[in-house]
């Protein structure tokens, strides 16, 4: 068990995590000993429960013919998956015999009911009436011998712990046709528990089988006639529909499309804590009191539960807490908070408090964020000790053979590429990496940045096409986009989430692109398409070249065979400039770019990069002709090594009257020269809009087509939705 001593405030002695294990906030809460008697074992060296892998245990009610593979076993009952076949005597107590590597458990007296069990969605629970010592001990050994094998892992706390889990919710009705049917399409295959309306009518377990175009059809064990309410367990949202039956068949029913989808949204970054973690704080009315020590039951990136114990201080709404917690790493983590709800705990918690927290200084912040990261992914990890395995990873994966490049044009970068993943650790506000690890080490790899005022950049996916872990290709990937996901929405600046896609692969259509054609009408998503053009800067001669802010307006661009003028944009130019965007661009594209009045210099961006000690940088040039503006370029300059196809070095070419884009060759020639005095080699130019014809002296290299996907901060629970559908493990062989 992962165990936190229990030193003073004040005193000089730091946290440490017992044990070897310096990721040990990462791991099951439970540890085996074989020399120790069982008999003797505490409680809490097992979980409370184990979900199990295949079929390790199986269960026989009394009265049924077959038996059932157990899934999440425990002292206090066990659950099976339905299987839509099988009429179970919900609200009845039964006989069940458990059966473990040839030995039978039982009888054990059972309550049989349908359960939302989490992300798992409805399982039969069998809870047990009574246990004798006997039965008792035998669970205990059978949890304690798959846990050894690898085959069971320890279950949520907050699975068992009803009272935890009813704060951070969101309720939202959503009425627009094409979303609810987005949405069910989502749910495709999922489990759903029927809540009928009659009186003493028992809960039933069904799942969506098929969405048409205004009808849905649900497959379960038998049908209902009387109107109902379905509820069906999605990633981090409860959804609710009510439906009536309009055809009744054997095994299935066909009901017309709901009119209107309740959702109950679980904060995304918000989850059972299923290591102990303990908090200590000075009660600031019983001061004259020791410190007190509360459990955390769960965290999220801006808020954390504490259950606290009989005879503890008692917390109030509104009262600020100065706590201390472990992070894990032989440090210790400050948070400022105030309690904002208070209400009743069960068992040995008395009172259970959500409190919302701030780290006390820039050095907590980062600790803390690391800390709940790895709470909530147990398989990521978004620190800096890996970066050495980054390249690899990179170049096993095929990152460096995308969009017709070759691993060798990557090699001038690396230093560069190394440094950043090295940095990203003490900026978290502005870079973070997430990977996937197995016991072989990365599995995968995705990055984030923020590169404009309130828009996260997710970029750099790469994954293992082939590994010895026990971690699929589908749980990689489900595991990196949900991180990054709730990484980015802990920043409450997040507005949008851009990335930068190939359109030829097959999982950005499946992901992005199939995601954002679901939402375009509703203006909140879009995939944008673009054409990829690496430019490689020649060694300008003068006459070429852009001569710099100090020419200003009007420097010239060899004028005796290119007749226009190329300098900074003025104030009335740039006005123009944006009224050309907000004319021809959706508004996600100028809002998430910052390409709209007040934000077009990127002022507070590029201070919070510089005092990070990065390079950033928006310059604006325009191309004109008899004093008439003809076409701008928006020019942009970020620290080299924050991404390897150099994606914040670029230029966006606009034309501001019909018949502009003759200009974007000589204009494509001055950025050039901008590039070449703040020593770039290469850069990358967007090709959106207009057709150029360039037979410049720079080298143009066709890296493809892509899309640049943009969705609002709004939609980014169901994007995760979307992924988890995506990624549901494929259904085992029998």
């Amino acid at each position: 068990m992962t165990v936190v001593p229990k030193v003073g405030l004040g005193e000089e002695e730091r946290w440490a995590a017992g044990g070897d294990d310096a990721m040990s906030l990462e791991r099951a809460i439970f540890r085996t000993d074989p020399r120790a008697d069982p008999q003797e074992e505490p409680p809490s060296e097992l979980p409370q429960a184990c979900w199990l892998d295949g079929d390790a245990v199986w269960l026989r009610l009394d009265g049924l013919d077959h038996g059932h593979p157990v899934v999440l076993l425990g002292a206090m009952g066990a659950w099976v998956e339905p299987d839509y076949q099988t009429s179970f005597p919900f609200g009845s107590v039964v006989g069940v015999r458990l059966y473990f590597r040839g030995v039978e458990i039982g009888p054990l007296p059972a309550l049989v009911g349908l359960q939302s069990m989490g992300l798992r969605g409805p399982l039969i629970g069998l809870c047990f009436q009574e246990v004798s010592a006997r039965a008792s001990g035998q669970i205990r050994d059978a949890l304690r011998a798959l846990v050894a094998a690898g085959t069971a892992k320890a279950a949520a706390a907050n699975l068992f712990r009803p009272s935890a889990t009813g704060a951070a919710q969101v309720r939202e009705i959503i009425d627009d046709p094409r979303r609810v049917r987005d949405i069910l399409s989502v749910l495709l295959r999922k489990k759903g528990v029927v809540r009928r309306a009659a009186e003493g009518a028992p809960s039933m377990c069904v799942m969506l089988s098929e969405v048409g175009v205004g009808t849905v059809r649900w497959f379960g064990v038998e049908g209902w006639s009387e109107a109902a309410a379905v509820e069906i367990a999605g990633h981090s949202s409860v959804f609710r529909f009510n439906i009536r039956a309009e055809q009744v068949r054997p095994g299935e029913i066909v009901s017309a499309l709901p009119a209107r989808v309740e959702r109950l949204r679980q904060s995304l970054q918000q989850r059972g804590v299923e290591v102990e973690l303990t908090a200590r704080f000075l009660h600031p009315h019983w001061l004259h009191l020791p410190p007190v020590e509360a459990e955390v039951v769960d965290v999220s990136f801006s808020s954390l539960r504490l259950a606290l114990g009989e005879g503890q201080p008692p917390l109030t709404p509104r009262l600020k807490l100065a706590l201390e917690l472990p992070d894990g790493d032989d440090g210790v983590i400050h948070l400022l908070g105030e309690v904002r709800s208070v209400s009743a705990g069960e068992g040995a918690a008395a009172q259970l408090g959500s409190v919302h927290v701030v780290a006390a200084k820039r050095e907590d912040e980062r600790r803390w964020l690391r800390l709940v990261s790895r709470i909530l992914h147990a398989t990521t990890y978004g620190g800096s000790a890996w970066q050495a395995e980054f390249w690899d990873l990179f170049a096993s994966s095929g990152y460096f053979n995308l969009s017709g490049r070759r691993p060798e044009h990557f090699e001038s970068i690396k230093p560069c590429v190394m440094r950043m993943a090295q940095k990203a650790a003490a900026t978290p506000h502005l870079l973070h990496n997430v990977t996937c690890l197995s016991e072989h080490g990365i599995e995968g790899n995705f990055s984030v940045m923020k590169p404009y005022h309130s828009t996260w950049m997710f970029h750099q996916l790469a994954k293992r096409p082939k590994s010895a872990s026990n971690l699929s290709s589908r749980q990689v990937l489900r595991d990196i986009f949900t991180r990054c996901c709730e990484y980015a929405l802990a920043d409450p600046d997040c507005r949008w989430v851009i990335v930068y896609a190939e359109a030829h692969v097959a999982w950005n259509e499946r992901s992005f692109f199939e995601f954002a054609r679901r939402h375009e009408a509703t203006g909140l998503a879009l995939a944008m398409p673009f054409r990829l053009i690496g430019v490689d800067v020649p060694a300008l001669p003068p006459q070429v070249s852009w001569a710099g802010a100090g020419a200003g307006a009007g420097a010239d661009v060899d004028v005796r065979e290119k007749p226009f003028e190329i300098g900074e944009a003025t104030p009335g130019e740039q006005a123009a400039l944006l009224g050309q965007l907000c004319a021809t661009s959706p508004r996600l594209y100028t809002e998430a770019l910052d390409l709209v009045p007040g934000r077009l210099a990127l002022g507070p961006c590029v201070e919070r990069w510089r005092s990070a000690g990065f390079e950033r940088e928006r310059a604006l040039l325009v191309a004109r002709q008899g004093g008439e503006p003809l076409a701008a370029a928006v020019l942009e300059l970020g620290e080299l090594g924050t991404n390897l196809f150099r994606l914040l070095d670029s230029v966006r070419l606009v034309p501001l009257c019909p018949g502009g884009d003759a200009a974007f060759g000589p204009l494509l020639d001055a950025v050039c020269g901008w590039f070449q005095e703040h020593h770039r080699t290469s850069f990358i130019y967007f090709g959106e809009r207009g057709r150029m014809t360039y037979s410049g002296p720079a080298s143009l290299n066709d890296l493809g087509e892509g899309r640049l996907w943009i969705v609002a901060r709004e939609l980014v629970p169901e994007f995760v939705e979307h992924v988890y559908q995506l990624t549901e493990p494929k259904p085992p062989h029998r």
